[in-house]
């Protein structure tokens, strides 16, 4: 059920090789919005040589093109389990039966997604996706398009944090009293997993995921601008972070990437 159709997953580590790849398999993002392209590339990382590629334009390109489909695919399996969920529940006429009668993949589901209560309407608001253009935004944000030294040595994309000194790689700058790291990723989809499943069960994000609920209830598409209204606890530095995050959309049309997203 978490397979996505027609992506290929390729372990590169020169930019060269990467980018002939995506000619190979004729990957563009316009494709990709027409869907007029079956070939989802998934790489696991971004390459050794990332921080040589001339110009900074086309090192932009590399990160936007390596992202989409890593992104689209995570946010294609939360739609796949979303919709079991929604087909077993139009199955039961929209009852909501106690937990002891549910089937295990949905109790495990529940389990997963931190939802411990019998409406399956509320396990809905957490199992829905992070629109493409928000995500793309905040990873270019956290890993500095992809130059910081958390993204080169742990595929940390989101700069999650962690307290397990093992999974993670230590600030240089750090106060004395602070024990956070940022959390390392085996690869770019496994980091991809964690923000989207962050984002659709800490507390923090509530607001986000209620207004997400509005929008679907209305029929209205995910917009990934107007969500990161909803994303002030994501930084420290609040508002700013979220002019910044909206910034980057605007200026890179990432827009564009969410038109495809009405589907429930």
């Amino acid at each position: 059920e978490d397979q996505v159709p027609n992506f290929k997953v390729d372990y590169i580590t020169k930019a060269n090789e990467m980018i002939e790849i995506f000619e190979k398999y004729n990957f563009s993002v316009e494709d990709f919005l027409n869907n007029e392209s079956a070939n989802l590339i998934i790489f696991s990382s971004l390459p050794d040589d990332f921080m040589e590629i001339k110009p900074v334009v086309e090192r932009k390109k590399l990160f936007i093109n390596t992202l989409i489909p890593i992104i689209y695919s995570e946010n294609l399996k939360i739609l796949n389990k979303r919709k079991k969920i929604l087909d077993w529940w139009r199955e039961s006429n929209g009852e909501n039966f106690s937990r002891d009668f549910w089937p295990l993949w949905l109790f495990e589901l529940s389990e997963k997604y931190e939802s411990n209560d019998s409406n399956l309407g509320n396990l809905l608001i957490k199992v829905d996706i992070v629109p493409i253009s928000l995500a793309l935004s905040q990873a270019a944000i956290e890993s500095g398009w992809g130059t910081s030294r958390y993204m080169r040595e742990g595929n940390a994309l989101f700069g999650q944090y962690t307290f397990d000194k093992n999974m993670g790689l230590k600030p240089l700058r750090r106060n004395e009293e602070e024990k956070f790291y940022i959390r390392k990723f085996v690869n770019l989809s496994d980091s991809t997993r964690s923000y989207l499943k962050n984002i659709n069960t800490h507390p923090a994000y509530k607001s986000f995921r209620e207004e997400r609920k509005k929008l679907r209830m209305s029929g209205e598409a995910l917009s990934g601008f107007n969500l990161a209204n909803f994303l002030k606890s994501y930084s420290e530095r609040g508002n700013e972070y979220i002019n910044d995050v909206k910034e980057i959309i605007k200026a890179n049309n990432f827009k564009k990437f969410d038109k495809n997203n009405t589907s429930n």
